[in-house]
């Protein structure tokens, strides 16, 4: 599909042409149905340059090199693929996480009526595809989660996991030995910090936070990880050898006094 441009415009009339004068002569321009002068926004040398020239009227009109009906079918596609896409994240909830399945939703709406303004403007109205008639969806309210209570069951099961994982546990024993000055920059807190995260959620009623905290894929191996970059470090520090102690006995001169007496 080429760019918006004055040579695929519907405004644009091939049989009115007219020369320029005078510094522009040479140049022509043609006749535009959009425009209060009657002709496109521009004098060009040559038909090749309709393609950079464009204004806010631009209508899509049909080029002769162009399959519209197969075009209308490719857009009648991706138009149902984003109708089936809302209907099953208003069913069953978005795979991601970031924001609200209401808040996804709206944003699958905007793009919607994005590329349904995009057929407008590139077909006729009797070249619209099939899905263009149907009903858009309701604007959502922001806070819509999808099975609520599938995702709360999933959170307590997860919490459960988390709180019963040999490695959380090694960790939180950890934990009790640091420092307070060091527990909250420590990468031992971070990740520990997830548990906790989910069980206010649960208290809560807050399913976004749920849905984030239960989907924590790398959240175990993250875990095993720093255990063993913990265990490793600790290994490290028995290894070095403790400085020799002096043979001399308390009281007894060393070598340097004794030649200064």
């Amino acid at each position: 599909m080429k760019k918006q441009s004055c040579g695929n415009c519907q405004n644009i009339d091939w049989k009115l042409k007219k020369e320029a004068q005078g510094r522009l002569s040479g140049r022509y321009r043609y006749g535009c149905s959009a425009q209060r002068s009657g002709y496109i926004c521009g004098f060009i040398a040559d038909d090749g340059k309709l393609d950079t020239l464009v204004c806010p009227s631009w209508k899509g009109g049909k080029t002769a090199e162009t399959d519209y009906g197969k075009l209308s079918d490719q857009y009648n596609e991706k138009l149902q693929g984003l109708y089936d896409r809302w209907s099953d994240w208003k069913a069953r909830g978005c795979l991601e996480a970031e924001v609200s399945d209401g808040e996804y939703l709206n944003r699958l709406r905007t793009g919607i009526e994005t590329m349904m303004r995009q057929i407008e403007n590139l077909f006729d109205e009797a070249d619209y595809p099939d899905c263009y008639y149907a009903p858009l969806p309701p604007v959502m309210d922001v806070g819509y989660m999808a099975n609520c209570q599938e995702i709360k069951e999933y959170a307590i099961r997860a919490l459960k996991e988390y709180r019963n994982n040999q490695d959380y546990l090694w960790l939180a024993g950890h934990m009790q030995q640091m420092d307070n000055d060091d527990k909250e920059n420590s990468e031992t807190y971070r990740l520990l910090c997830h548990a906790e995260s989910l069980e206010e959620a649960i208290r809560t009623g807050n399913y976004l936070q749920m849905k984030r905290e239960s989907f924590q894929d790398s959240l175990y191996d993250d875990m095993a990880s720093c255990k063993k970059r913990i265990l490793s470090r600790k290994g490290r520090a028995t290894k070095r050898k403790p400085k020799k102690s002096s043979r001399q006995i308390i009281g007894q001169m060393g070598i340097g006094e004794l030649k200064v007496s």
